[in-house]
């Protein structure tokens, strides 16, 4: 069986980075080699270097920079592991920045033009004006899919939230909207993402789509 790739897009705040880390959480709990790469140039400042000792403990081996050089206002830079982060055994979750040049990172790593299973996801939060109606949803996935249309999305994560102050309400209208979408541009919704102070209103589906259950990291990751 072929590995699994998985790569998570989205725009500003929309939650990509924390759907990334928890997915990788996901397999470490099932015993999986699991590998989750910090390739967001786009915004450095949040960047998964102040967390990765705490997802290392959590059983996933995480590349990011190893530092703070070149970030910021200098700009951003990427390691050779970063580059080569394909030649890693076991699966992989690979987090970028938010926008058009997104996805275009990937063009700098190499060999990815070889993987049989990869798979693109983008992240929607209904709560941010870019993807905050139908409409705008559309928009976006033809604007996040990168100068050169090279990957394609294979699916989209539901991931409406308003940080603490999030109901189920919330989660289930975001999800509403981005159904809609989804039918309108022939993109399934692949999961549901919730912060785990509402696992009990939702089972492990809802509406026949799988839900995630988030252990919110990010806040402890902008340096």
């Amino acid at each position: 069986m072929a590995r699994v790739v998985e790569i998570y897009a989205g725009a500003y705040a929309s939650g990509k980075s924390e759907t990334a880390l928890n997915r990788a959480r996901q397999y470490a709990q099932l015993n999986k080699q699991i590998t989750l790469v910090d390739l967001d140039t786009v915004e450095p400042a949040y960047t998964l270097r102040p967390i990765a000792n705490d997802l290392r403990k959590m059983g996933i081996d995480v590349i990011t920079q190893p530092d703070n050089f070149g970030l910021g206002e200098a700009a951003s830079y990427v390691t050779p592991a970063q580059v080569n982060f394909l030649s890693n055994d076991g699966d992989i979750i690979v987090d970028v920045g938010y926008g058009a040049g997104g996805l275009d990172i990937l063009d700098i790593v190499n060999n990815i033009d070889k993987e049989t299973n990869l798979q693109a996801y983008l992240v929607v939060n209904t709560a941010k004006f870019e993807t905050s109606t139908v409409d705008n949803i559309i928009e976006y996935v033809d604007f996040a899919g990168g100068s050169e249309r090279k990957y394609d999305f294979s699916g989209m994560i539901s991931n409406t939230h308003f940080g603490d102050e999030t109901t189920k309400e919330d989660v289930i209208n975001g999800y509403n909207k981005l159904k809609t979408a989804s039918q309108k541009v022939n993109i399934p919704i692949r999961a549901i993402g919730i912060d785990e102070k509402l696992a009990q209103d939702f089972g492990l589906t809802y509406d026949g789509v799988e839900v995630w259950t988030y252990k919110r990291m990010m806040p402890k990751a902008f340096w």
